[in-house]
């Protein structure tokens, strides 16, 4: 992680200031916030390093310092603190970071890290759990100052009180990079809701991935997915899997729900390396929280109808049931079927249509996809409003991005409503338009 240049100035800082950073030295990784700024990361980097230049030299004082670390990281050296003291101060600074340049980032995990200096050729980093790491002996009863403002949950307010906390799930994102053959990708993992269209209840979650070009910035769609390198790929899905599951096993059991969506590419799924790595990881995880497994196998345009149902078999025997991920090509779609799937799964093209057009095509592509394998999965809805017209176009399931979902509890409830009213008054649409106004 390290370059060499930064850690000799590592090196030649702790002796000019003649400290010791064990146990003071504490690096934070930005890639969760280059992933959420995007393109934007190139004008905003230098902001977002000053920012946290600014806000240690407000703390503290030499022999205290900071260091920027390969454009992706940074160091902070708090030898007039605790251990225990410097973290939560450099946790504050990253939440503060956070609130400031992408919004609330309490839910997603410190990337915080312990740094032992040996030598210019032996730095050792240890992650920092905020929930274990201090349980030492000078853990004190201090906690993380939340920001002004900040929650952990939904505020709801009853008569006669004030905001009071619930359990619900934010949008939480894990994000890490890969590089093979001299190309970088940053992938950020989330947990997508997936609901259940009939009756409207979330039943699970997809371990969901955004992979960005780390040389520019540039969002991977499901064209360029499609056309990467397998080995890259292979590397890109184990890795979404691994952070998805890391996700879901921060949630409470509740949370859960009963199902998930676990997604790879067939290129993935047909090495027998990679295939017995996920089929393991995800059979260990499913049986730790009590979850049912659905595999979903993406970029099965063109692929060959004997070598979809090839792949079907040998990884069926570990979950619930396998669907398979298509454009929405009805011709593609028709050439699932005999194929062993239980359905297809289709990604919203983000096409903008009133909800005439946006039935007819969810209609025609339920359509195929039921005459071709049975269930049709829409993924990556981006309101309420889409998931309500779904219901009525026959969709079967569906998933809304992670970051369209605010306060799932209540809005599962006001879709389902609001569908229903779609076909009966004007009052219904003017509740369904209601979800996509701003409170």
């Amino acid at each position: 992680m390290l370059e060499r240049e930064d850690a000799v100035n590592i090196i030649e800082r702790l002796r000019e200031t003649r400290v010791s950073a064990r146990g003071h030295a504490f690096l934070l990784k930005l890639d969760t916030l280059i992933v959420r700024l995007g393109s934007k990361w190139d004008v905003k980097s230098e902001l977002v390093y000053e920012h946290l230049k600014t806000g240690f030299e407000r703390r503290f004082q030499e022999p205290n310092w900071c260091l920027r670390i390969n454009d992706d990281a940074w160091l902070a050296i708090i030898p007039t603190e605790g251990s225990r003291r410097g973290a939560l101060s450099v946790t504050e600074m990253w939440r503060d970071l956070g609130n400031f340049f992408v919004g609330d980032v309490s839910e997603v995990p410190v990337p915080l890290y312990e740094v032992q200096v040996e030598d210019v050729d032996r730095f050792l980093l240890n992650p920092i759990d905020l929930k274990t790491w201090f349980d030492r002996p000078e853990a004190g009863p201090e906690r993380v100052k939340p920001i002004t403002g900040e929650t952990t949950g939904e505020a709801v307010r009853t008569p006669g009180q004030g905001p009071q906390m619930t359990n619900i799930q934010r949008p939480v994102m894990v994000a890490a990079t890969v590089t093979l053959a001299n190309r970088t990708l940053r992938i950020a993992s989330s947990n997508e809701p997936l609901f259940e269209m009939k009756k409207m209840v979330m039943i699970g979650h997809r371990l969901e991935p955004l992979v960005v070009e780390a040389s520019d910035n540039t969002l991977l769609d499901r064209k360029a997915l499609a056309n990467m390198d397998w080995g890259l790929r292979e590397l890109v899905d184990i890795t979404n899997i691994e952070q998805g599951l890391k996700i879901l096993r921060m949630r409470e059991a509740d949370q859960r729900k009963m199902l998930m969506v676990v997604p790879a590419a067939f290129s993935t799924f047909a090495s027998q390396r990679a295939r017995q790595k996920i089929t393991h990881e995800v059979a260990k995880a499913a049986n730790e929280m009590g979850l049912k497994v659905l595999f979903e196998v993406r970029g099965l345009d063109g692929v060959p109808p004997h070598r979809v149902l090839e792949i079907v078999s040998l990884i069926k025997p570990f979950c619930m049931t396998v669907v398979g991920h298509v454009s929405s090509d009805r011709k593609v779609i028709s050439a699932l079927a005999k194929c062993g799937l239980s359905g297809v799964c289709i990604e919203y093209d983000g096409v903008k249509r009133d909800d005439d057009a946006l039935s007819e095509y969810l209609g025609q592509l339920a359509a195929a996809a039921k005459q071709a394998a049975g269930a049709c999965m829409v993924q990556g809805f981006d309101s309420y409003r889409q998931m309500a017209v779904a219901r009525l176009a026959g969709i079967t399931h569906a998933s809304m991005k992670a970051a369209a979902m605010m306060s799932p509890r209540g809005a599962v409830a006001t879709a389902k409503t609001v569908a229903d009213g779609l076909t009966l008054s004007p009052e219904g649409r003017e509740k369904l338009s209601a979800l996509e106004r701003p409170e």
